[in-house]
């Protein structure tokens, strides 16, 4: 290849490219600025090009939301799940929630859950991904009753509600609706109440 020339990206890269981009303009601009005009500013293309290998935004917006979903819950739950005790790890999903460096991801699901009352292709990705988070808590919440640490409620239940509760300050964020400590302190101490256990900042959390 000549100095100074650039070499052309074949099919698969092209593709990995857009899904790429599609994914960076998510995470910074959010889900609706997923556009074929972004799109191509983004990796310097022209519009037609993108329609070749999406021809479909609202597919291409549903993808984007499922992986960077599926991304997180992944990440979570493994440290989640790295401590053997289930105090340790209902402290540690809360933590790993509470994250500030997840921000960015709250976001995304805020997005989904507005563009999903169009979008049936995303609503299906968001029920999903709130599914496989609803497992996770309730993964958890089951251990630790079977091990005498958590209050004999209905798991399920709990997690609905503690996801509601996420779901929640995720949106109050976006307005700065209460401080980043009441929202979290909303999540932590009713789950808490709930559990019948404390979830201190200090040390091994330990049963009430």
């Amino acid at each position: 290849m000549a100095a100074g020339t650039t070499r052309r990206r074949n099919a698969t890269e092209r593709a990995s490219e857009i899904r790429d981009a599609a994914a960076t303009i998510a995470l910074t601009r959010g889900l609706a600025a997923i556009s074929l005009r972004n799109l191509a500013a983004h990796c310097g293309v022209t519009a037609p090009l993108i329609t070749h290998y999406e021809p479909n935004m609202e597919a291409l917006v549903a993808s984007t939301f499922a992986s960077i979903a599926e991304n997180e819950i992944a990440e979570v739950e493994r440290y989640a799940l790295a401590p053997a005790e289930p105090l340790a790890q209902i402290r540690a999903l809360i933590e790993a929630i509470a994250d500030p460096a997840r921000d960015n991801v709250g976001e995304v699901w805020t997005d989904a859950w507005s563009l999903g009352r169009r979008n049936e292709s995303l609503a299906e990705a968001a029920r999903q991904s709130m599914d496989s988070w609803h497992a996770l808590a309730i993964r958890i919440i089951r251990a630790g009753q079977d091990a005498g640490q958590f209050a004999p409620v209905n798991p399920e239940r709990a997690a609905l509600v503690l996801f509601a509760l996420v779901d929640a300050t995720s949106a109050y964020q976006l307005v700065n609706f209460r401080t980043r400590e009441t929202r979290e302190s909303l999540v932590r101490e009713t789950l808490e109440d709930m559990l019948d256990i404390s979830l201190t900042t200090d040390g091994e959390p330990a049963a009430r």
